[in-house]
Parts: structure tokens; C-alpha cells; sequence
């Protein structure tokens, strides 16, 4: 689960347990869903995901939210963004230190599904088929080598710990 979080000196961090029963809940039921959909049970990763001290409590009491797409790019869409990598989240950019200089970054078990290349302005994930109506589970980046994944439903990501960080 952690293989991701890369080495870095000089760095002080705590992480504490995110336990929020009713996300939780949705969660499971999301996964169930997917896991059904797809027919097999290799549907979930543990991401990253920056995020200033602004929205710490909202996240944590309210889940991902969507919503907010597009505050720091939406390069692959407009959804919520996950990172491979620590390092990438612990990016000035995603996880904006506040007045004592602390980041913060959650790490998150994410339903990536079944995925396809991301576009800008994709408001949902694409089609599997013609049909239209089977649509994949999220986007990423880079099929060979993904660095990040993108998804449309808020119920497709669990926060389960919170990073407190210094560089």
C-alpha cells in the first residue's frame, strides 16, 4: 500500500486514520456495483491526493467532491484527481502549505475500474462500446504507465488517511 510514498529527507510527517462510517459505506457500495460491472475484483488502487488545510474538514465529513474540477488544471478531465506518486500531490500547487507551513495529503482507496485515456472537458467517463450506455469507470493519463486518474463519481474514492507533512 505505501510502495508509492517516496523517500524524501527533512521531511516530518504525521498520519492519522481517516474513519468516516458513512463514506465508508458508500464506498462499499460503489466498489460492489463496479466490481459486479466488470466481472472481476482488480478495480481498486490507493492514490494520492494534495489538498490545501481549506478543505480538510469537508473532505473528510463530505467526501471527494467533484465539483471543485478544474481548480488546478483538468488536463484528463474534469473530475477528481488521484496521483501514482506522492511526490505529485505533495506538489506546492495541490497540497498548499498554510500560515505554519504544514501540507496535506490524503491517501485515498480510489475505484479506478475499468479505464481509458482522459481529455479535457470530459464531464464523464467514455463509452466502452457504441451503445453508449456501459461507460468506463475513470480516466488516467497514460495506459502503458499511468501517473494519475481521474474520476466522475464521488463515491469512487474513500479517504483513509491524512497526511500532515513539512519539507
Amino acid at each position: 500500500m505505501w510502495n508509492h510514498i517516496e523517500k524524501l529527507s527533512g521531511i516530518r510527517a504525521t498520519i492519522e486514520r481517516v474513519q468516516n462510517p458513512y463514506l465508508w459505506q458508500s464506498y462499499q457500495v460503489k466498489k460492489k456495483e463496479i466490481d459486479t460491472q466488470n466481472g472481476h475484483k482488480n478495480n481498486e488502487k490507493v492514490l494520492f491526493h494534495g489538498t490545501p488545510r481549506s478543505t480538510l474538514v469537508q473532505i473528510y465529513q463530505t467526501g471527494f467532491n467533484r465539483s471543485y474540477a478544474g481548480k488546478n488544471a483538468a488536463a484528463i478531465g474534469n473530475g477528481t484527481y488521484f496521483a501514482v506518486k506522492s511526490n505529485y500531490s505533495a506538489q506546492d500547487t495541490y497540497s498548499t502549505p498554510d500560515q505554519s507551513g504544514r501540507k496535506y495529503m490524503y491517501v485515498a482507496r480510489v475505484l479506478t475500474g475499468d479505464y481509458c485515456i482522459g481529455r479535457s472537458g470530459q464531464i464523464i467517463p467514455p463509452s466502452k462500446n457504441k451503445a453508449g450506455f456501459d461507460l468506463y469507470n475513470s480516466v488516467t493519463d497514460n495506459m502503458n504507465r499511468p501517473s494519475m486518474f481521474v474520476i466522475f463519481h464521488d463515491a469512487q474514492a474513500y479517504p483513509e488517511y491524512l497526511i500532515t507533512f513539512r519539507r
